[in-house]
């Protein structure tokens, strides 16, 4: 028995219970974390949340770079007179109000016709903090809206990898989205195209609008790459019924992702 216990007191067995020990410990502490850590509490359906979630949070230079764009003042485009000559290029009455029109608000507002979307006449319009009444963030940078998205961006910190955003709504064919209005063919401007590498340069370029107030957001994250890069999604088709905007699919159904054939 005495040589037993010898053993049992060597080197080789502390070590042993050590490493039980430890391992003990990070099970507990991880039971732990799982029980008082508040869960992650995903959205059941993607919705849209609109561009003024992003200000005031984690993407203020981006936000208010986009203000200054032309994605930002789309909806003014829909008013009576403004850009009169272009519209009449298109077939359009330019002295028309077209704030009404579900063709229009398909590619002038921010997920019109989808839930969470620009609603005519219950959307508030503010020249001075534009949201779902113009094309915003989420018009390029999401499938279906970007609420699922902001969960998994705001749990990991910003540590994400672009497939976990993929699974949740996000898209990176960036070239490929601006065909979601820009030359469709329902646009009445099928025939104007756009030069996508010229164009991105005036998205938004945030870098001119850091300050001491957003200077925290100042970092750069490999997220890696995208499905979405290689694989394009499909671009929607709409039909207008009573008035109304019918989607006849849209780039993510039931959890997928559509791919553009």
């Amino acid at each position: 028995m005495k040589d037993i216990f010898k053993i049992r007191q060597g080197p080789e067995y502390r070590l042993s219970i050590y490493a039980l020990l430890l391992i003990l410990s990070l099970t507990i502490g991880t039971s732990v974390y799982a029980e008082t850590a508040p869960p992650v509490r995903m959205p059941e359906k993607p919705s849209y949340t609109g561009a003024t979630l992003c200000n005031g949070r984690c993407h203020d230079p981006w936000y208010q770079a986009w203000k200054d764009t032309p994605h930002a003042k789309t909806y003014e485009l829909l008013k009576p007179g403004i850009r009169a000559e272009f519209k009449r290029r298109g077939g359009l009455n330019p002295n028309a109000d077209y704030t009404k029109d579900p063709n229009c608000l398909r590619c002038h507002t921010t997920g019109y016709g989808q839930k969470g979307g620009f609603t005519p006449g219950k959307t508030p319009v503010n020249a001075g903090e534009p949201n779902l009444e113009q094309v915003g963030c989420e018009m390029c940078h999401t499938a279906r809206g970007g609420n699922q998205a902001r969960v998994i961006m705001k749990k990991s910190e910003g540590k994400f990898k672009r497939a976990q955003i993929e699974a949740w709504g996000g898209r990176y064919d960036y070239e490929n989205v601006c065909r979601r209005c820009h030359g469709h063919k329902k646009t009445p401007h099928p025939q104007r195209q756009i030069n996508y590498g010229e164009k991105k340069k005036g998205v938004h370029e945030y870098d001119k609008y850091y300050n001491d107030y957003n200077k925290t957001q100042v970092y750069k994250i490999e997220h890696g790459k995208g499905v979405t890069e290689a694989h394009p999604l499909m671009i929607e088709d709409w039909d207008i019924v009573d008035k109304d905007i019918r989607f006849k699919k849209l780039p993510l159904w039931e959890g997928w992702l559509i791919f553009k054939r």
